[in-house]
C-alpha cells in the first residue's frame, strides 16, 4: 500500500512511501523521521508502523495559508487528533468542506479521509493513528461502526495522556512495539467503551461510584477486595458494578486488576530495576512463579529479561 502527500496547487510531491500490505513488516517495528523545508512551509514528520498499525505525528509550520493533498491507497480506520493549531479538511477536489479540527479535538472515521485536501495556516500539529480494518476486527472481535458524517469531539484527559505516552516513550525494539500496541489497545477500548456507554443508561451517581471502585482497585494491588467488598465500599450493588464497570472501563473488575498489576510490574522492572520476587510481592502475587507466568502471557517476555536487556 502507498501513502502520498503533495502540494495541492503545484502537485509537487512532499512525501511518497510504499508500505507492505496492511503495514506488514518482518521485524518488530519500522520508524522514520523526516524534515521537509521549503520557502513556504516546514514539516516535521515522525512515523512508526508494524503489522496492522501506522502512527504518524506531524508538525506543520506555514508562512501563509497552504493546501496539502493527502492520499492513501488502502481504506483504514483513522483516529485523528489535533494537538495544536487547527486543520480544515476538504474532499479531493476541494469542492466540499468535510471537517475542521481545532486544538485538543479528535475525529474517528473509516476511510473518509483517505483522499483529502487539508488546509493549514500558521502552525499546527497532529497525531494520526491508522488501523487496518482486519486488525481492528481481530482485536475488537467486531466490525468498526461509525457515523458516515465526520464529527469532531474534545480529546479527553485520558486520551491526552495516551497520546503523550505514544509520542514520548523511550523504549527500544520488541519492548517498544509491545508498549505501542498496548496503547493502541487502550485507544480501541476507549472507543468501544464510549460507544457502549452511549447505548446504555447509567445514572451519573452510579458512574461516580463505579469510578470510585476503579480507584480502590488501583490503590490496593497487594490486598484487592472481593467483588462484594468492592461493591460495598463503593456503595453500589454487585450486579450494577459488574455491568457498569465493563461498560465504562472496558474490562471486567478482575480483568482490570490484572491489567494494572501487569503495567505496574512492567514499570517496577524496567524503570526502578526491582527484582522479580520484589515486584511479585508489590503487586500482590504470593507466588513469584505465578507472577512470572502471568507476565509472560501478557507481554510475551519473561520479567527477568527486562533488566538484562535494558
Amino acid at each position: 500500500m502507498k501513502i502520498r502527500l503533495l502540494e495541492n496547487q503545484t502537485q509537487n510531491t512532499i512525501y511518497d512511501k510504499t508500505y507492505g500490505y496492511n503495514f506488514d513488516i518482518n521485524g518488530d517495528l519500522e520508524e522514520r523521521e523526516q524534515e521537509i523545508k521549503t520557502e513556504n512551509y516546514q514539516i516535521n514528520l515522525n512515523e512508526k508502523w508494524f503489522n496492522g498499525i501506522h502512527i504518524s505525528t506531524a508538525e506543520i509550520i506555514t508562512h501563509h495559508t497552504e493546501d496539502f493533498y493527502y492520499e492513501s491507497s488502502q481504506n483504514h480506520i483513522g483516529f485523528l487528533f489535533c494537538l495544536n493549531g487547527s486543520v480544515d479538511y476538504f474532499n479531493d477536489t476541494k469542492t466540499k468542506h468535510l471537517l475542521s479540527l481545532n486544538q485538543n479535538q479528535q475525529n474517528i472515521s473509516a476511510g473518509q479521509l483517505n483522499r483529502v485536501v487539508f488546509n493549514v495556516t500558521g502552525k499546527a500539529s497532529y497525531t494520526y493513528i491508522q488501523l487496518t480494518e482486519s486488525y481492528f476486527n481481530k482485536i475488537a472481535n467486531q466490525d468498526f461502526t461509525e457515523e458516515t458524517n465526520l464529527i469532531c469531539n474534545a480529546i479527553t484527559p485520558e486520551i491526552a495522556l495516551l497520546l503523550q505516552a505514544l509520542n514520548n516513550q523511550k523504549y527500544m525494539g520488541r519492548v517498544k512495539r509491545i508498549f505501542l500496541e498496548s496503547k493502541i489497545f487502550e485507544l480501541i477500548i476507549s472507543y468501544l467503551q464510549k460507544r457502549e456507554v452511549g447505548s446504555l443508561s447509567i445514572k451519573e451517581e452510579d458512574i461516580r461510584k463505579i469510578l470510585f471502585a476503579k480507584q480502590l482497585i488501583e490503590s490496593n494491588l497487594q490486598h484487592p477486595c472481593s467483588l462484594m467488598e468492592l461493591s460495598r465500599k463503593a456503595g453500589i450493588n454487585d450486579y450494577k458494578l459488574k455491568k457498569g464497570f465493563k461498560a465504562l472501563v472496558g474490562h471486567t473488575v478482575f480483568g482490570y486488576l490484572y491489567k494494572i498489576r501487569m503495567e505496574k510490574a512492567h514499570y517496577f522492572l524496567l524503570r526502578e530495576k526491582k527484582s522479580v520476587n520484589e515486584v511479585a510481592f508489590l503487586i500482590g502475587y504470593k507466588n513469584a512463579q505465578h507472577f512470572i507466568s502471568a507476565f509472560k502471557k501478557h507481554y510475551d517476555v519473561l520479567p527477568g529479561s527486562l533488566n538484562k536487556n535494558h
